[in-house]
């Protein structure tokens, strides 16, 4: 006997200036169920479930609730339906607590009806500790980096008694320990009837997780997928029209003689990570990984400049580099490719076409500082090509882009400076399985050019595949500094772990 369908939207059209982004679509879930909802970057997932959070209002189609038609026009309308949402750009107070921000709306009272701070506080460190996610509950969310924040908007939804909760990208901060804890907490939800719609680029996830995938390709349904009848293959098919190559990909060789471009020598930075020690040689790809709060994201932005580091050196090139400061590191050929990819990434009401030559504008640019016109086109166009985003025209402003293909113009940004040394911090999050094997390959292409490249990263596949060695991290300190060629993903695992 089929399960009763809790929600089931039909029809839906959907439009940006004249650009239809979903046609037609259709899309059912069924109490108790897992339905994943993929698509390539751009296929229209976000603007569907944004519709059915009442963000946007669609141009025709209808929505029903457990078999009752219903308007849903702003996101409270949604919130009054049991619809709970942790969306692709996090929605945090940051100078709230963590627990404040698990539990905003619905903070626990005492006895006189007021705000009762250390039952909440207690409430949250529940959840936190069965999630296994060791965050201290009265930290200001503030203080916390992308992916302590994605996993707070994950336990927030958890915290409602909702009848549907809808992840987008929900996973893609998480190291595979903390998925383990995640999943587990979804089978819990699904018996107790919550229905799940879960969006991700991740297929192994998918795969794990999923009664029913709806594939979504150019803002159409393109194939249903049930359990235990599909594979890998079939959804990369349905989401992008063809088959991923499975090349065997060799690992990055360097020059014996390769000059060293980036040198750390016991860097330090109080609470954060100490001693740090590593050598990257010119044309290397070389992987940083290590659980969540291991010190990752903070030695790329004290590498840059963007923090302040207590004591140790940074040499480029050979030169001691004494309080780096972004500005200092992007003259000596430095690019980062930031983790906070929405705040620090982009300028969100600028074109493509000017994000993307942010970094060059002065080489696109003449004596007088007047920027040449054509140049700049041919240029945006060239790169945007090159980085396979998906746009109606390079002069289409880069905050209506999905948020994989504001991934690629950030990336291209970063390589228009033509850098010596490039470091991404988690590189492809949001980004479809097709585009990231564009991105992979781009990266290598740069480091046979000379470019050395450091990626941070908590997506293993994507670090062995792509560098000669791994650093491991491990509360702050290194652990291990391993050839590729040694390792397997669960050797790795069982180093990080």
């Amino acid at each position: 006997m089929e399960q009763k369908i809790i929600v089931n939207m039909k029809n839906i059209t959907m439009s940006f200036s004249g650009n239809k982004v979903l046609n037609g679509v259709n899309f059912e879930l069924r109490k108790g169920e897992v339905h994943s909802l993929m698509g390539a970057n751009g296929a229209g997932k976000s603007t569907l479930i944004k519709i059915l959070n009442g963000i946007y209002n669609a141009v025709s189609g209808e929505i029903e609730i457990e078999d009752h038609k219903v308007q849903i026009k702003t996101p409270s309308d949604a919130d009054k339906y049991g619809l709970a949402f942790v969306h692709q750009e996090l929605n945090v107070c940051n100078d709230m607590t963590v627990a404040e921000n698990m539990y905003i709306g619905n903070w626990i009272k005492d006895q006189y009806g007021l705000y009762d701070r250390k039952a909440t506080s207690a409430k949250a460190k529940e959840l936190l500790d069965l999630m296994g996610v060791n965050i201290n509950p009265d930290t200001p969310v503030g203080r916390l980096r992308t992916a302590e924040k994605q996993i707070i908007e994950i336990l927030k939804t958890l915290t409602r008694e909702s009848k549907v909760v809808i992840l987008d990208e929900p996973t893609s901060s998480l190291n595979e320990a903390e998925k383990e804890n995640f999943f587990g907490i979804i089978e819990r939800m699904k018996k107790n009837g919550v229905s799940i719609i879960f969006i991700s680029h991740f297929l192994e996830d998918v795969i794990k997780l999923s009664d029913r995938v709806t594939v979504l390709k150019d803002g159409i349904n393109n194939g249903v997928f049930h359990a235990g009848e599909y594979t890998k293959d079939d959804l990369v098919v349905a989401m992008m029209g063809k088959k991923i190559a499975n090349e065997v990909i060799e690992p990055i060789k360097v020059k014996k003689d390769a000059p060293i471009v980036l040198e750390l020598q016991n860097l330090s930075s109080k609470k954060k990570f100490s001693d740090i020690s590593f050598k990257i040689h010119e044309g290397d790809i070389v992987g940083v990984c290590g659980l969540l709060g291991a010190g990752k994201t903070e030695i790329a932005r004290a590498i840059f400049g963007l923090d302040e580091y207590s004591s140790g050196k940074i040499l480029l090139h050979g030169e001691e580099i004494e309080k780096p400061r972004p500005d200092t590191m992007i003259r000596k050929k430095v690019a980062l490719l930031t983790e906070e990819r929405k705040s620090e990434g982009f300028i969100p009401l600028l074109s493509i076409k000017e994000n993307s030559a942010l970094s060059i504008m002065k080489i696109l640019s003449s004596k007088l500082g007047i920027i040449n016109r054509n140049k700049l086109e041919g240029f945006a166009n060239n790169i945007a090509n090159q980085m396979t985003v998906k746009m109606s025209s390079i002069n289409q402003s880069v905050v209506s882009l999905s948020g994989g293909n504001q991934q690629k113009v950030v990336i291209a940004k970063c390589l228009a400076s033509e850098p010596d040394l490039f470091l991404l911090d988690e590189p492809t999050r949001g980004v479809d399985v097709y585009a990231k094997s564009e991105i992979y390959k781009i990266l290598r292409e740069e480091a046979e050019k000379g470019t050395s490249i450091v990626i941070f990263s908590s997506e293993l596949e994507e670090l062995l595949a792509n560098c000669s060695k791994i650093i491991v991290l491990k509360k702050g300190q290194i652990t291990e500094q391993v050839d590729v060629k040694d390792l397997s993903k669960n050797s790795l695992l069982s180093m990080i772990g």
